[in-house]
């Protein structure tokens, strides 16, 4: 598949088991560990899908979305 999948979080064990499951299932997969991490991701490559945390450092999701 040519989806990109961006994964933002800040919990490592829940970013690595949801990225874990994606890529299983063939997508692409991105992650960034805060949300101003996860907005300049988005600003430089094309993502599909962005699964997001609410509450996280630097930028909350809700700032990010």
């Amino acid at each position: 598949m040519d989806e990109k999948i961006l994964v933002v979080e800040d919990d490592r064990d829940i970013q690595e088991i949801v990225s874990e499951i994606l890529k299983s299932e063939g997508y692409q997969v991105l992650t960034a560990n805060n949300g101003l991490e996860g907005y300049n991701i988005y600003k430089s490559q094309k993502i599909d899908l962005i699964i997001l945390d609410v509450m996280m450092p630097q930028m909350d999701g809700f700032q990010m979305a």
